[in-house]
């Protein structure tokens, strides 16, 4: 797993195939450390919330609101994590057939759950710094955030370059055009989020 980390090209050239189980593991570790980092936070997150709805209603209701929203927080991390995982699967694999991929849809799901891997290396830091600054985001997260999308970006590439039997050009076009989509809805969705 190590070569994974260093020489992703290798790993993937070597393990011609994972199980769905080791894939199916590393997504679900990937939710459960994403709900712990929720839970650990969730006097940060209810404080955000609470501030903003206060806003448009009175704090009575704010409070009875954020309540219930405290459950839906650790819950959509887990979900959120499987569902984004075929999302991204589903369209790297469609882009890479418009570069010449070949290869079944289960080779690439299966692969890509490895590009959840950076995001739970990485926890720790992640971890550590919202520990000491008591905020969601600030300078030194948004760095590690960047670093793992790169070696996100990294890893797939080489996923999927073995995956669907492309050149390293070719994979990680078609892993860079599903990334910039995700990165940019996920903008336009912050830039539009009702404050």
């Amino acid at each position: 797993m190590l070569k994974l980390l260093t020489n992703p090209d290798e790993f993937f050239r070597e393990h011609k195939d994972v199980h769905l189980a080791v894939s199916f593991a590393i997504v679900l570790i990937s939710g459960i450390l994403s709900t712990l980092m929720v839970y650990a936070n969730m006097d940060i997150l209810k404080e955000v919330m609470l501030r903003q709805l206060m806003e448009k209603i009175p704090e009575e209701q704010a409070r009875i609101m954020v309540e219930g929203m405290k459950y839906m927080l650790l819950i959509t991390p887990i979900t959120g994590a499987f569902i984004s995982w075929l999302i991204l699967a589903a369209l790297i694999h469609g882009v890479s057939a418009l570069f010449g991929g070949e290869g079944d849809f289960s080779k690439t799901f299966k692969f890509t759950a490895f590009s959840y891997i950076p995001g739970i290396v990485l926890f720790p830091v992640t971890f550590s710094i919202v520990q000491m600054t008591k905020e969601l985001t600030n300078v030194p997260l948004t760095i590690v955030g960047v670093a793992s999308t790169i070696w996100q970006f990294a890893i797939l590439t080489f996923a999927i370059k073995h995956a669907r039997n492309l050149d390293t050009t070719r994979a990680a076009v078609s892993v860079a055009i599903p990334i910039v989509i995700l990165t940019m809805l996920s903008l336009i969705g912050k830039l539009f989020r009702p404050m």
